[in-house]
């Protein structure tokens, strides 16, 4: 049996959390600050006000303190990604990235990253007819498959995009420091679109990846991003239905023919729900290969659902396989509903009024890793406030372990 390996991986390990000498976050300059914003594909009035505190945080005007680093989750351009006549492209590409403008041209396509989302994968609508002498034209349904519109997302020059393959980006923990943080891209929109067998690709490479990554000594932090989250409290999660009684969001499966037959049709065609055969196996394949990698995730980044959640997920669950929390950012251009709050474990933007009826606050989410702490804000773009997330908590922190701290009401 080869014992270098994993004595290694050990001595990396013991070496990341028990640095005697490595300053705290006050002694270090501009500790790394990162906004993601998700679901960004539509140019709304949320999206151009989600656009415009995301560029005062980066001149200042707004105190959340400047970023270095800017994501987008996925689902970049709706409803058909770029998959559009030649001569649309650039218009499309301009109406959705040009709230952000300021910001994309000064930290450059290297500190701009942005993943596929299933929406970036459909070729063409399902109806698509011009009514009225051609004045009103109806197009409805995405569907079919295609990775044009992504190629043409990796020619953007504001941005470095990923699909298809697994990629890695590292950045110092701050100015002058010798330990990273690194974040993984995983297309986990191309799983959701593609039957299991054509996996095998992107999977055995993110397992080449880890095997990698495990005698990077100076990587402290990792951050796995996909456009599909693990877990939710969103409507993807079957939480679709307003109690005027109650006044919850309750749950409603999707996957049920008899009791939800055009969610049933609908995952049928395309499978984007978390009941679906086709998800579980997604997560269930990341489950096998994180778990068997021995590299630790201290959080798991997502949109796909149109609101703002942090989710605690039980270790009975997944086990130390999987980073324990998810951060879901997808509302940067469109809110959907979302379950209220249940402290401690499930945290969320949930409008509690019965006029709102359980629908998401829009925003974005802000992540600033400290040397032994992680801090999460989410920030309202309606007002470019932090967002309480259920029992006055507006901040949380996870520690080196992947460990949520309680979630606080900041000073």
């Amino acid at each position: 049996m080869n014992r270098i390996g994993p004595l290694l991986l050990f001595a990396s390990l013991i070496g990341n959390f028990a640095r005697s000498g490595t300053p705290s976050v006050e002694q270090l300059k501009n500790p790394l600050t990162v906004i993601a914003v998700g679901d960004a594909g539509e140019n709304s009035g949320l999206l151009r006000a989600c656009g415009t505190y995301v560029t005062n945080m980066h001149t200042g005007a707004h105190d959340g303190g400047k970023f270095q680093v800017l994501l987008f989750l996925g689902s970049n351009f709706y409803p058909i990604g770029l998959n559009l006549p030649p001569d649309d492209v650039d218009g499309e590409v301009q109406s959705v990235l040009e709230p952000f403008k300021l910001p994309l041209d000064d930290l450059g396509s290297d500190h701009v990253h942005a993943l596929a989302g299933n929406h970036d994968y459909y070729a063409r609508y399902a109806i698509e007819k011009s009514v009225l002498l051609g004045l009103v034209k109806i197009e409805e349904a995405p569907t079919g498959l295609s990775d044009r519109g992504n190629r043409r997302e990796a020619q953007v020059k504001q941005w470095t995009y990923h699909y298809g393959m697994p990629a890695e980006a590292v950045y110092p923990l701050a100015d002058g420091s010798a330990d990273s943080v690194l974040f993984l891209f995983f297309d986990s929109a191309l799983e959701m679109r593609t039957p299991e067998r054509l996996w095998s690709p992107a999977l055995d490479s993110l397992r080449r990846m880890l095997e990698h990554d495990r005698y990077r000594a100076h990587i402290i932090w990792r951050v796995f991003c996909a456009h599909h989250p693990l877990a939710s409290a969103g409507e993807h999660a079957g939480y679709t239905l307003w109690n005027d009684e109650t006044g919850t969001v309750d749950y409603l499966t999707t996957c049920d023919r008899d009791s939800n037959a055009l969610a049933w049709l609908e995952n049928s065609f395309d499978p984007e729900d978390l009941c679906t055969e086709r998800y579980q196996a997604y997560v269930d394949s990341l489950r096998t290969i994180l778990g068997s990698a021995g590299v630790p995730f201290q959080l798991a980044l997502s949109a796909h659902e149109h609101s703002l959640e942090l989710v605690k997920i039980p270790r009975s669950r997944f086990g130390d396989a999987l980073p324990r929390v998810q951060v879901i950012s997808g509302a940067a251009a469109m809110v959907g509903k979302v379950h209220l709050p249940d402290v401690p474990s499930i945290y969320t933007s949930a409008r509690k009024s019965p006029s709102d009826k359980g629908e998401s606050i829009p925003g974005f989410v802000q992540l600033r890793f400290e040397t032994d702490r992680l801090r999460i804000v989410f920030y309202n773009s309606d007002n470019g406030d932090r967002i309480d997330m259920g029992g006055g908590a507006d901040e949380f922190f996870v520690d080196r372990w992947g460990k949520l701290l309680a979630g606080q009401k900041s000073n």
